[in-house]
C-alpha cells in the first residue's frame, strides 16, 4: 500500500478533480470528518492548488478552520508551501486574523519571520490587519520587530499607516524601532501625521519617535501633518523640543510646520 506522502506526490501532477474541489468545499463549511475522509479515500493531497492558487490547506489558515487544520496536519503536508500569491498558510492566517490558527501553525515550528514574495513576514500582515491577537501571538514566538519588507516597510510603520493605534503601542511597548525609515526614507511617525491619526502619532512620540527626520524628499513630519491640517497633531509635534544639527544649528521645525500648515489652509480657503 502507498504511503500518504507517496499518494500526495502523484496527485500533485494530475489535473484539478471534483474530488480536489470537494476537500475544499468540506474546509469551507468546516467539516472535519469530511476532510479526513476525502484525504484517507481519495489520497488527496491538501497543499495541491487549484487554478485560483488556493488550497484547503491554505484555506484553513484564510478561514481560521482549526478542525480541519488539525486534520491536515496529521497526515504531514509541507507546511512551507505558498500559495498563488506568494503566501504561506502563516502569512494568511496572520493576515485574515486568525490567531488560533496561527498559534497552531507556529506549534509545528514554522519559522515565525518566514518572508512572502513581497518580503513581508507574518507580523507585516498582522500589523495591516490590525490584529493584535495575532500580534501578541508572534511576539510570543520571538518575531523579529523591525523586519523590513523589500520597500524598507517595517510592521510598526505599517501600523502607523494604517492607524493601527493599540497595535503601534504594543510594538513600541516591546522595543519596536520608531526611527526606521522605509526606501523613500518615510518614518512611521510621517505616515501617522498623513494618515490623519493624532492618536497614533502621540503613541509613536511617547514610544522616541523623532519628528525631525527628514525623507528622501527633505520632507520632515511637519509637511506631512500639514498635509493632513489636522490641529491636535501640529499640537503634538509642536510640543517637542527643537532638534539641533550636528553644526549646532536649530532645526527651525515649529516653524517650518505654521508655514506648511499655514500655506495649506489659505489654499484649502480659496
Amino acid at each position: 500500500m502507498k504511503s500518504l506522502k507517496a499518494k500526495f506526490k502523484k496527485n500533485e501532477s494530475q489535473d484539478w478533480s471534483k474530488s480536489d474541489e470537494r476537500l475544499l468545499q468540506a474546509v469551507e463549511q468546516n467539516e472535519p470528518d469530511k476532510v479526513a475522509a476525502l484525504i484517507v479515500k481519495k489520497g488527496l493531497c491538501p497543499t495541491k492548488l487549484d487554478m485560483e492558487g488556493k488550497s484547503a490547506f491554505h484555506l484553513c489558515a484564510s478561514r481560521g478552520r482549526l478542525d480541519c487544520l488539525e486534520v491536515i496536519l496529521a497526515h504531514g503536508p509541507d507546511i512551507n508551501v505558498t500559495d498563488g500569491t506568494g503566501f504561506s498558510a502563516l502569512h494568511l492566517a496572520a493576515k485574515n486574523c486568525q490567531p488560533e490558527c496561527l498559534k497552531r501553525l507556529l506549534q509545528e515550528r514554522l519559522s515565525v519571520d518566514s518572508t512572502d514574495s513581497f518580503g513581508r513576514t507574518a507580523l507585516h500582515h498582522a500589523a495591516v490587519s490590525g490584529c493584535l491577537s495575532c500580534t501578541e501571538t508572534l511576539w510570543d514566538f520571538k518575531a523579529s520587530l523591525d523586519t523590513q519588507d523589500g520597500d524598507g516597510v517595517t510592521a510598526l510603520i505599517l501600523g502607523a499607516q494604517m492607524s493601527r493605534v493599540e497595535l503601534c503601542a504594543f510594538l513600541l511597548d516591546r522595543g519596536a524601532n520608531p526611527n526606521i525609515q522605509d526606501s523613500q526614507g518615510r518614518s512611521a511617525l510621517m505616515l501617522a501625521c498623513e494618515s490623519d491619526s493624532a492618536e497614533t502619532v502621540e503613541a509613536l512620540l511617547r514610544g522616541g519617535a523623532n519628528p525631525h527626520l527628514a525623507d528622501a524628499l527633505g520632507h520632515h513630519a511637519a509637511h506631512y501633518g500639514a498635509t493632513a491640517g489636522n490641529q491636535r497633531i501640529a499640537q503634538l509635534l509642536q510640543n517637542r523640543a527643537p532638534a539641533t544639527e550636528g553644526n549646532g544649528e536649530e532645526v527651525t521645525y515649529h516653524s517650518s510646520f505654521h508655514f506648511h500648515f499655514h500655506s495649506l489652509h489659505i489654499h484649502v480657503k480659496t
